[in-house]
């Protein structure tokens, strides 16, 4: 099978950690390409940033899927607020569409009854509470926070990031009763497995946990639903391709 992982931000900076990890869990014969946006915002920390994102991210899988060059089985939006993925489950036929933030938080729930979301900046909060009641969550999640620390700012002493989270981490399972912890960023891929053995609990690393779903579901030939999907939203994705030539 072949993925295609969109990193929905303006620069390349995590591409090639995303495809490193990724290669280490990925099934033989699972192909993947790793793609950030040609333009866009830095990073996603706000639901500004995600609105900015967007039309990018669908533009790239526009013209990844519609070239006739490339065929993929999946495509994976790698961002927690999952910029993007509602639009493209709309319009794309022929490859399933996942976003790290839905997945994960969905796998979290076999996991354990109370899931803390753990992400970057003090305005997580407010965010995640937000999309816990999205997704009809509001009493699963019981503790939604974030780490003192920008995400271009994550991989720089990961010592320090590790403990930051641990912080924040042991606070959600002592304070909240939180049983699982789901990690609400990308750019922590690769963290979970320590962050587990140190609190004792699951910890749900979104991008690793997100592709291995990606990888089972395109196994079991599953996408998504079309029934809805508006006929003149699939003209002008179809459209795009010129564009963004």
């Amino acid at each position: 099978m072949k993925i295609l992982v969109i990193n929905p931000v303006g620069t390349p900076i995590w591409d090639e950690l995303t495809l490193k990890h990724l290669k280490q869990v990925a099934n033989p014969g699972t192909e993947i390409v790793v793609k950030s946006l040609p333009q866009g915002p830095e990073t996603i920390e706000s639901e500004f940033d995600k609105a900015l994102a967007e039309r990018h991210v669908v533009e790239v899988v526009a013209r990844e899927l519609l070239s006739g060059r490339e065929k993929y089985d999946a495509v994976m939006i790698n961002c927690f607020d999952d910029p993007g993925v509602k639009a493209l489950r709309e319009v794309v036929r022929d490859a399933l569409v996942l976003g790290i933030g839905e997945t994960s938080i969905t796998a979290a729930l076999m996991l354990g009854f109370s899931i803390a979301i753990i992400s970057t900046g003090r305005e997580s909060k407010a965010i995640y509470r937000r999309r816990a009641a999205e997704l009809g969550l509001l009493d699963r999640v019981v503790y939604a926070g974030g780490i003192n620390l920008p995400v271009l700012k994550l991989r720089e002493d990961e010592t320090a990031t590790l403990k930051a989270l641990e912080e924040e981490g042991r606070r959600a399972v002592e304070e909240y009763g939180a049983e699982v912890i789901v990690l609400g960023c990308g750019g922590m891929v690769g963290m979970a497995q320590e962050l587990s053995r140190r609190l004792r609990v699951p910890v749900v690393d979104p991008t690793i946990t997100t592709f291995k779903v990606t990888e089972a579901l395109v196994v079991a030939g599953l996408k998504h639903s079309h029934i809805y999907a508006p006929p003149h939203a699939i003209k002008r994705f179809q459209a795009l391709t010129k564009s963004c030539k």
